[in-house]
């Protein structure tokens, strides 16, 4: 309870310490400040103090950020020093592990190569991408090309071996799922044909199964644009035999 003092003024109680003062109130602002206006907004030396926030829980890492840049000379260098080198600065392994992070971090974002996803929004693009990206298919494999809205693919994956041949509501259950958690709008089927002419048995089961799919498919605004089986150089589109 508040008290007064000798002049009626109002006086906090002393056991009751102001809020958000301290380094926990101090780090939710600083964590606030990044969540709404970025990163962009921080000096060099608040980025080095927020990142010691994992490797000091409870100490004001402000005077030990300004003094890291200042032997170092720069965000960069600090952020790209080694590990000797931090601990040549009186770091423990756990202030100099959060350090260490961002260029481990960057160094594997530079290894990602940019993707860029197959377009096969005609006949002659789909055959096009078989004959190149499934050349080395083995025979018999079933693969599904997820497409999103504009014909490319999102994703190329083979049926894995424990569902082809088994149980049909397997098979679309696996199918539909994939393709709703890749987020495609359509896929196409594709048999790598074990001989050629395929047999009419292998024919009418995947026939039956692009048919079942196609009608569950709808249900869920997907569409199955064909269900092609290759095999020496050569081709049959379901849907161009009117199964599908």
């Amino acid at each position: 309870m508040a008290r007064r003092g000798g002049n009626g003024a109002t006086v906090p109680p002393r056991d009751v310490p102001f809020r958000d003062t301290g380094p926990q109130g101090h780090r939710a602002r600083m964590r606030t400040r990044v969540l709404t206006a970025g990163a962009a907004s921080l000096a060099d030396y608040e980025i080095v103090e927020m990142l010691l926030f994992y490797g000091i829980p409870r100490r004001d890492t402000k005077p030990m950020a300004k003094a890291l840049i200042n032997r170092f000379g720069s965000l960069a260098a600090l952020l790209s020093a080694s590990s000797d080198a931090l601990h040549g600065a009186g770091l423990t392994d756990g202030t100099a592990l959060p350090l260490m992070l961002p260029a481990c971090a960057a160094a594997c974002l530079s290894r990602q190569e940019p993707v860029t996803r197959a377009h096969v929004g005609d006949w002659d693009a789909v055959m096009t991408y078989c004959d190149i990206m499934l050349a080395d298919a083995p025979p018999g494999q079933l693969r599904i090309l997820f497409l999103d809205s504009g014909n490319h693919v999102i994703a190329d994956e083979p049926l894995p071996a424990t569902l082809d041949g088994g149980e049909l509501d397997a098979l679309q259950r696996h199918i539909l799922l994939r393709a709703l958690d890749v987020h495609a709008t359509a896929f196409v089927g594709v048999r790598i044909a074990s001989s050629w002419p395929p047999s009419p048995g292998q024919i009418d089961r995947d026939t039956v199964l692009m048919q079942a799919i196609s009608h569950h498919a709808q249900t869920l605004s997907l569409t199955v644009q064909d269900h092609l089986l290759l095999g020496r150089g050569r081709w049959i589109s379901l849907r161009q035999e009117r199964r599908l």
